[in-house]
């Protein structure tokens, strides 16, 4: 078939397509269905994008183009706001093909599809953990990767996120005199997430935990460690206003 006839073809499948939006016409070839997903694509039709393209791996798994269409189906779900599917669809294409020239690229995406599942810090962080785990896949896999930096910024945001979670539990407790629990979530907080932002606060609540129990020695070591780790914040100067003499 001449270059002018392939042209033809694709431009009748492309109109048979237009007037029947739903489906895809059965006789096209794997490359007519690339064609026609990556024009769907480009046209922000996802739906019909994802259907053409998912037809074509299907069809032709090891075609030269499979890697691309992969990872048009998961930017396509993607831009659908359908955000675990298009997780799924970009570790299928990072998993299969690790060497791959796309492979940071789909890693990363996957990144950013968990990092918008993940809620405000109050509910459950189950997602914001997968976005870490994606993300650190990034740097430690793909360390020249031009995303590498970007992913290592989501980490640190995630990061604090998971910090304020933590603190907010025990705020939780300590708001309910709960004291022991309330100490319990602050040191993990100061142990584990060491310079988040969240620190100062988490100081400051522990600081006051440790009045409230009447432990002047615990008490006292965390005000300087606040003032000396901290010494400009808020919590800072909120600690000052209590001399060493007031502990307790």
């Amino acid at each position: 078939m001449s270059q002018a006839s392939r042209k033809l073809a694709l431009l009748a499948l492309l109109l048979a397509l237009v007037g029947c939006p739903k489906g895809l016409p059965q006789e096209a070839t794997p490359d007519q269905l690339y064609s026609i997903g990556r024009e769907r694509f480009d046209k922000r039709d996802w739906d019909e994008a994802i259907e053409a393209l998912q037809r074509f791996l299907y069809l032709d798994p090891g075609h030269r183009m499979a890697d691309s269409a992969q990872y048009l189906v998961g930017e396509a779900y993607f831009n659908k706001e359908q955000y675990l599917t298009a997780a799924t669809e970009f570790l299928r294409l990072a998993q299969l093909r690790p060497a791959g020239p796309l492979a940071d690229d789909s890693r990363y995406r996957a990144c950013e599809s968990y990092y918008n599942l993940s809620p405000r810090p109050e509910l459950d962080q189950e997602y914001t953990d997968e976005a870490i785990g994606e993300c650190r896949s990034v740097v430690l896999l793909y360390p020249g990767s031009p995303y590498a930096n970007e992913a290592s910024q989501r980490i640190r945001e995630l990061t604090d996120k998971l910090a304020r979670k933590y603190y907010l539990n025990a705020l939780f407790y300590y708001k309910r005199r709960a004291y022991d629990s309330a100490i319990v979530y602050l040191e993990y907080v100061l142990e584990d997430y060491k310079g988040a932002s969240v620190e100062p606060q988490a100081l400051l609540t522990l600081y006051e935990t440790y009045r409230e129990l009447g432990y002047s020695r615990e008490a006292e070591e965390t005000r300087v460690r606040l003032l000396q780790e901290y010494p400009d914040s808020p919590q800072a100067r909120e600690v000052e206003k209590n001399s060493p003499g007031a502990v307790g």
